[in-house]
């Protein structure tokens, strides 16, 4: 997923699925740095490598 994709989801609520890894984030996109997303979610502040995002959901 590219960065320029991505940026559209920042301050937006959204659920972050990893697919095969079975990891699901749901939370507020805070920025984007390189290959990474901040997240901020109930738990405080998430890094995820975008190489490994199958999908992005706006809820």
């Amino acid at each position: 997923m590219t960065n320029e994709l991505i940026k559209k989801y920042i301050g937006k609520k959204c659920l972050i699925s990893t697919g095969t890894f079975g990891t699901t984030v749901k939370g507020i996109i805070m920025g984007v740095n390189e290959n990474w997303l901040e997240v901020e979610t109930k738990k405080g502040n998430e890094l995820i490598n975008a190489e490994f995002i199958q999908s992005i959901k706006m809820i």
